[in-house]
This record gives structure tokens, sequence and C-alpha cells, in this order.
């Protein structure tokens, strides 16, 4: 598409303890088995008042390093109940915050191999919030993709920059972070989704064409329902899958990717709007990668029938409006 510019933007990864010695391609190796876990820990700022909070935290007389200290520790404590291996956020201001979920996750463990010593972060300059990784194996190769799009009738808003990280185990593990426009507001805004899509369609096969059977893995909240998407069969060993096809009109090309959403037998989403269920918060999966035992996670962010406890300024009550959602991947 004309006047579509692609701009990759500045972003911070960061060991807490030095890197460990990993070799990518062993295949004397096992395969390597992770539980991964994604949230959207709604507005997530710090103690300080920067102005590029949302006004309901400027204007909060209630707002303060210690409102912040007591929401962090309760993200911190959910976390380590949730114990992932790798720990995917959205909505997180700024790199201080990572920083400062690590410290308090390493008081909670004398465990080694529990302690997360790696993560990275990303958004772009002057953005309120953006999406960070913690991960207790080393991360590397860390790309941060934008998009600046001149293609359509009205100027393009602020979009989040999709986040691409590699994972090192016995093989490498490509993990591609996302959080797409929502639908707040009275504009349509699923022409702007559906650039992300492309973006990260683009992203996908490009890492395929170095490495056809590449382990890949998605996440994020996309702000989609997955019936929103476009929904595709293939066939495999001699059964038909169900897969979601992104679109990619930079290269006239789509690619198909798994989703647990649409083998989940249960009513729960991630994400509850005015009593109705949406799956809006995904993992999509390509390549030389099993995903299982997915759904999202109730505990005590979430109500009795599993809503989640919204975090609500004025009473500085409730973790977050979505719901985190945990899978195992294999690879």
């Amino acid at each position: 598409m004309k006047n579509c510019k692609k701009r990759t933007v500045l972003a911070a990864v960061f060991a807490l303890a030095a890197l460990l010695a990993c070799s990518c391609k062993n295949p004397g190796q096992k395969r390597r088995s992770l539980k991964i876990v994604n949230w959207n820990a709604q507005t997530f700022f710090d103690g300080n008042k920067d102005g590029i909070e949302y006004p309901n935290f400027v204007k909060s007389k209630k707002w303060n390093q210690d409102a912040y200290k007591d929401r962090l520790q309760k993200l911190c404590k959910a976390i380590d109940i949730l114990d992932g291996d790798l720990v995917i956020l959205e909505e997180i201001e700024n790199l201080g915050i990572i920083h400062d979920i690590s410290n308090a996750l390493a008081k909670n463990s004398w465990q080694q191999k529990k302690l997360y010593r790696y993560a990275c972060f990303a958004k772009k300059p002057g953005a309120s919030i953006g999406c960070a990784v913690l991960s207790r194996l080393p991360l590397q190769d860390l790309k941060v993709h934008s998009l600046d799009i001149q293609a359509e009738n009205e100027p393009a808003p602020s979009m989040r920059p999709l986040i691409e990280v590699d994972l090192l185990a016995p093989k490498r593990l490509k993990i591609f972070v996302n959080h797409w426009k929502s639908k707040a507001g009275g504009s349509d805004s699923s022409v702007w989704r559906r650039w992300q899509e492309s973006l990260l369609a683009q992203k996908i096969l490009e890492a395929q064409e170095t490495d056809s059977e590449a382990a890949i893995l998605c996440a994020g909240d996309f702000n989609q329902d997955i019936s929103e998407f476009c929904l595709s069969q293939e066939v495999q060993d001699g059964a038909t899958v169900p897969k979601v096809e992104l679109r990619s009109p930079f290269c006239g090309q789509k690619v198909l990717v798994r989703s647990p959403w649409l083998d989940y037998d249960s009513p729960i989403g991630s994400y509850n709007f005015r009593d109705k269920w949406e799956r809006i918060d995904h993992f999509f999966c390509c390549g030389d990668l099993t995903l299982e035992d997915f759904g999202p996670q109730t505990g005590e962010w979430s109500y009795e029938d599993g809503r989640p406890k919204v975090f609500r300024i004025h009473s500085l009550m409730g973790w977050s409006d979505h719901l985190p959602i945990a899978c195992r991947v294999e690879w």
C-alpha cells in the first residue's frame, strides 16, 4: 500500500544478572517446556506524575508513591502465584516499573531458577504506556517495529509498536508482543488494527523465510475477539485443523496461526464488558511449537464468577480489567 512507512523505535532490554551461556541449536537436547503468562495490567503507572499519565491519574489526590507501592505489591503477588517462566505485560508506564517488579519478585524467592533475570520494555516516545517481557531465560535480539501510515483518508492515531524478541533455550523461541488499537472512541478503529495485523503477519513471514520451522509465539492484548479474525482451516495428517488467517497487504500474503481459543470449551473470556465475555487477549503460534493447558487465570484478582476485579482509581481497589491468560508451550 502506498505512502506507508515502517519505523523502528527505541526500546530497552536488560539482564538482571550475568547472561548465561546458551546453545541455541543442539539436536541432542530435549524439547523445552515453559509456562507463559500474558496480562494487560490496566494503566499501570508509577507514583510520579510526569504529565503523560491518563487524566484520572493526574487529577487524583489519592494516587501517590504509597498507592503505587501497594498496587505494585498486589501485582507482584499475583505474578508470583501465576508462576510463569515468561510473563508478558501490557499497559506499563516505564522501564523503572519493570525494575521494581523484578526486584520485588526476587525478594520472594530463594530459588535461582525462579528469578526473573531478564526483561525488555518498549513504547513510543511520549506515549503513556508500553509493553514488557519478564523472563527466567535469556532474551536476545530485541527489535521494535512501528507504523507510520499515510494511506488512509484520516490521520493515523497513536499506535503501540510491535515488539520482537528471541528467548534463548535449546532452540530459539521467537516472541511477538502486541497491544493493538482499542475500540474506545467514536471512530471505527478496525482499520488501524488491520494495519497492525498486517505488520505482525509480515514479521512472521520474514522469520519463516529465515527458518521455515521457526517456533513462533504471538501474545498480547489484540483488542479484537477471536470471532473477529478471519478463521480458516488446514488439513494436517488427514485431520481438519481450525486456524486464524493473518493477512499482510504489505507483501500480498497471509499466514496461518493456531489459536487455543478455537478449542477452549468455557464461557469465560479474558475481558468482561457490560457483563459480556470477550476473548481479546491471545496467544497465536506457528511452526515447531505446541501449546497446551491454555485458559484465563482466576484468583484473588477475580470475582467468584470469574469476572476481573477492575482497578478503580477513586478507591485504589482492584487489579485489572483483564484476566491473565496462560499456557504451556513446548518446542
